[in-house]
């Protein structure tokens, strides 16, 4: 069990705390462009000479702190490295959770349990596959994409695959790779496998508040499955783990402290600016109270 995606908001000056991450490659490379589909007003990619990217970093004009992420083989590191630096200054907003498994029909028997789970708790169950290219791949998802928490299984030697052949096409024009002299991958836990053999189940979660992304921040891959019931009984059922359902307390937010919260959003930083001038937290709501009377009068 391992992360496969991990995202968060981390609490500290982006001065400061973006060297940290950049530590985890060679060099910073800008991504403004990414930064601002993110509302973000800068933007970096973590380079490795060796890996590739291995982080993205966003920071400026969307609150104090900055965001950063980190997919795949490269989410291990990332982690190690937040929950080090910041491991009560980060918010997480998205993680995924994977369990590989070697054998080719854990597809078939995994995706029945998946399918009466969904039932039971009303989920969607769409599925994508090539009828016509059986190399193609197959996916199965659980729940809906605009759900906080769905589920994923799919063959990922198959989609490694067809990266390798793609990559292959790019770096050799006009040759053509022949998928059946592939004979193994190397798993991120080190295990040689066959393509067909290698199956994903994987849960995506996107705590809902502070509080759950507060829990976030500590659960491992095995605690992850237990943000709601269904990726619990599904962890339960096609992964044999017998976990401690995670309850987080969901309180209703009234429509005045939604709009508080946007104005902190918003204005985060001149808040935070005036606080450094008049001393601390109670002095600026003392200056915001006087100048709502001013107003009135």
């Amino acid at each position: 069990m391992r992360f496969d995606w991990y995202q968060c908001t981390i609490q500290d000056d982006p001065v400061t705390g973006i060297p940290e991450l950049a530590k985890l490659g060679h060099e910073l490379r800008p991504a403004d462009g990414l930064a601002r589909r993110y509302h973000y007003n800068q933007g970096f990619q973590v380079y490795h000479h060796l890996r590739g990217v291995v982080a993205t970093v966003l920071a400026g004009g969307n609150g104090d702190g900055f965001h950063a992420f980190a997919s795949s083989d490269h989410t291990e590191t990332f982690v190690d490295l937040v929950r080090t630096r910041w491991p009560d200054r980060h918010l997480v907003t998205r993680l995924d959770t994977a369990q590989d498994f070697n054998d080719r029909d854990a597809y078939k028997r995994i995706r029945k349990v998946a399918k009466r789970i969904a039932k039971r708790h009303r989920l969607a169950f769409p599925t994508i596959a090539d009828e016509l290219n059986d190399k193609a791949g197959r996916t199965q998802y659980i729940g809906s994409p605009k759900s906080n928490y769905r589920g994923r299984l799919y063959e990922k030697g198959l989609e490694q695959l067809a990266n390798l052949r793609e990559q292959f096409q790019r770096d050799h024009p006009g040759m053509v790779l022949d998928p059946d002299r592939i004979m193994s991958f190397r798993t991120p836990e080190g295990v040689d496998v066959h393509p067909l053999d290698w199956i994903r189940l994987e849960a995506q979660i996107r705590p809902l508040d502070e509080e759950a992304r507060r829990i976030a921040a500590h659960a491992s891959p095995n605690e992850s499955w237990g943000f709601t019931a269904w990726t619990q009984e599904l962890a339960k059922e096609a992964l044999a783990l017998e976990l401690e359902r995670i309850y987080i307390r969901q309180r209703k937010v009234s429509e005045d402290e939604a709009a508080l919260r946007w104005m902190c959003q918003q204005y985060g930083q001149m808040l935070s600016r005036l606080r450094l001038d008049l001393g601390d937290w109670a002095c600026v709501g003392l200056e915001i109270g006087q100048i709502i009377q001013s107003q009135h009068r």
